[in-house]
């Protein structure tokens, strides 16, 4: 009964500290996010290529999340993000190619919408991927103000013979408010490539100065352009690590981090705005110039795989006053995100469709409670891929731990290929048929959860959003 009683007082412990910030005025969202950033990158996660100091003094002010899981690559994770629904259900489970149809579906509810409709200002200021007519851009899904690129982060050069020879168009960066038709503003050539994660930051600084008085609460979301591949460093980073391109772009992300933190502790709202940090999915290992490559650290894999190295990155939160910091080991999305800042700002959660988002207010807010996932599946380029199961991975579709993009996946129709995360963080050593009551189990399991998903996609067909009353 003692136990009972300690168990229950944690709980309304948790309930009360959500209820009594929801009673204080909305905070802020400031959602910093790199592109293809791996776990081993960031100091205090381990990494030791270039210093990260204000990252790092980020995640000891919050919650460092040490299992945080994303979807395998660009437009699949920041669907999900947005969403709060496996990339799978939108149909952008795989990376949007440019001047290929598709995207973000006008249906969709996205955060910007959900918060927009809770009262909040938004921005997006950064890389959006996720579709190119006017009808799937970010000023028409729920952002009153956008500035940045439509498509991934390679630019083109006009001075190379072979861009004029073909005839390529550079990628146009623009520019609209909500509802307008976008305007080009300038071009991603090379040479801005290296200007453009420092003019991102001007405008994330100017926007909280703008607003940080007003009457509303803002959600400011900037994907950055670094360090996905080809890394171009700021020129004021260039050979500073003495690590190369992705090293002194570390540091750049670094200062520009800094620079946005200073912006908001100037204005005195460090305590009533929430700030995110994350990668997208983890690094690209092999690419086409030296010193390019992210370091997945402890893990295996990177981005387009599902591996760990491809799937766990790094995540942290900060609300000062109200999280109080801690590390975390247990599993959290980044679209649980989705959720759990509807919890905190009031926002209405679409009840017509199925949201994958967990709310876990309570765990960040008291991490006693413990972390309401233990699960996640991930589905890519169309097909089951794997489960993640508390500290297992049951994978069936095997991808190259190297130049994942590039190669094809093997499909195993029988025995799917089992690693125990915290024996072999590698997973290098299978345990199918090895711990055969574990596996057992394992499969199992697997095939409730995927029976219970593909019921889902069989109730609300994926991408087809007929089921959605007008």
């Amino acid at each position: 009964m003692k136990y009972k009683n300690k168990s229950m007082n944690l709980v309304v412990f948790a309930l009360c500290a959500s209820l009594s910030a929801l009673s204080q005025a909305k905070p802020n969202i400031v959602m910093i996010m790199t592109d293809n950033l791996g776990y081993g990158d960031i100091g205090v996660y381990g990494g030791l290529r270039a210093p990260t100091p204000r990252i790092d003094q980020l995640s000891r002010a919050g919650v460092q999340f040490r299992d945080f899981q994303v979807e395998p690559a660009c437009s699949p994770s920041r669907a999900a993000i947005l969403t709060g629904r496996m990339a799978v259900r939108s149909g952008t489970d795989a990376v949007l190619e440019p001047g290929v149809p598709g995207g973000l579906h006008p249906k969709e509810v996205t955060l910007a919408e959900m918060l927009g409709n809770a009262g909040y200002k938004t921005a997006h200021y950064g890389k959006w991927h996720l579709g190119f007519s006017h009808d799937r851009q970010p000023q028409t899904q729920g952002f009153d103000d956008f500035w940045g690129i439509l498509f991934t982060s390679a630019p083109g050069d006009p001075a190379d013979s072979n861009f004029q020879a073909i005839g390529i168009p550079t990628q146009k960066v623009l520019a609209a408010k909500r509802g307008e038709k976008a305007r080009v503003v300038g071009e991603l050539t090379t040479e801005y490539r290296g200007l453009i994660d420092a003019e991102i930051t001007d405008k994330a600084i100017s926007y909280i100065n703008d607003n940080a008085d007003g009457d509303q609460p803002f959600f400011l979301y900037l994907p950055f352009i670094n360090p996905h591949n080809p890394v171009v460093a700021h020129p004021d980073f260039q050979g500073k690590s003495g690590g190369g391109a992705y090293s002194d772009a570390l540091m750049e992300i670094d200062y520009n981090t800094g620079r946005i933190l200073d912006a908001i502790a100037a204005k005195n709202i460090t305590e009533n705005t929430i700030v995110i940090w994350l990668s997208d999915n983890g690094p690209q290992r092999i690419t086409l110039e030296p010193y390019h490559s992210g370091d997945p650290g402890p893990w295996s894999g990177e981005l387009g795989s599902v591996f760990e190295g491809g799937l766990r990155t790094v995540g942290m939160i900060s609300w000062p006053g109200t999280i109080k910091p801690f590390v975390s080991d247990q599993m959290f999305h980044s679209m649980d995100f989705f959720s759990t800042l509807a919890q905190w700002t009031g926002a209405r959660v679409p009840k017509d469709r199925p949201i994958d988002s967990i709310d876990q207010s309570e765990y960040l807010l008291n991490q006693e409670v413990g972390s309401k996932r233990n699960h996640v599946m991930v589905y890519y380029n169309g097909e089951y891929a794997a489960m993640r199961y508390l500290h297992f991975k049951v994978m069936r579709a095997i991808y190259p731990r190297n130049a994942s993009l590039m190669g094809d996946s093997t499909y195993l129709k029988s025995i799917p290929r089992i690693y125990n995360l915290k024996a072999d963080p590698k997973e290098e050593y299978i345990i199918s048929g090895g711990i055969e009551g574990v596996v057992r189990s394992l499969v199992l399991k697997e095939a409730e959860l995927r029976l219970k998903y593909e019921n889902s996609f069989d109730e609300f067909p994926n991408a087809d959003y007929g089921y959605l009353k007008e």
